[in-house]
């Protein structure tokens, strides 16, 4: 294994230290769930392999700085999340035009987005980019909204579907997204 690279909880210690400097290895520990003994021994290795540095302001304190090299990680592991976050959009948002597509080949042409928040932006967006002139959808955000016994209704919000069956709604037919993409339907 190779000494250089840091870990989960070293990343989790740099960016507490980026966002204050003036923390103890009490208040790390307590922040990030470790034990005391377990802060000291990463505050260590990350000293060690030069990404942060300890001042001593007095006999009892001490402060921690991020060194250019801390700070480059941090960015450089910032990087590649934001990059797989992307990429996870990004597939979600293809599995997310399958499943429509596969309606859409079933003859359904008329969608209603049911819900709110990141998830129904995402559907919203995976439908604009499908460019098929017979779809067409509308987003609601609530049931009274729906007005549509021929549509297909993606629910972005599980605890949708049981409101629909208790309030006898009709409609086409209902697909819970994420369960759906998840595969835990």
């Amino acid at each position: 294994m190779n000494s250089s690279i840091i870990g989960e909880r070293e990343l989790r210690i740099i960016e507490e230290i980026s966002q204050d400097k003036n923390l103890t290895q009490r208040k790390i520990s307590h922040r990030l769930g470790l034990s005391l003994g377990m802060t000291n021994i990463i505050l260590k290795r990350l000293a060690s392999k030069g990404y942060i540095k300890v001042k001593g302001l007095d006999r009892r304190k001490v402060q921690y700085i991020l060194t250019p090299k801390g700070f480059a990680e941090k960015t450089k592991k910032s990087y590649r999340y934001f990059l797989k976050a992307i990429y996870s959009l990004q597939e979600m948002k293809k599995k997310i035009q399958h499943l429509v597509l596969t309606e859409y080949e079933k003859d359904e042409t008329h969608f209603v987005i049911l819900g709110e928040g990141e998830l129904a932006d995402i559907v919203e967006l995976s439908l604009k980019g499908l460019n098929k002139s017979e779809l067409e959808y509308r987003r609601v955000s609530r049931l009274e909204d729906i007005n549509s016994s021929n549509a297909v209704v993606l629910l972005v919000e599980s605890k949708l579907k049981t409101k629909i069956e208790e309030l006898g709604l009709q409609v086409n037919k209902c697909i819970d997204v994420l369960s759906t993409i998840s595969g835990s339907h």
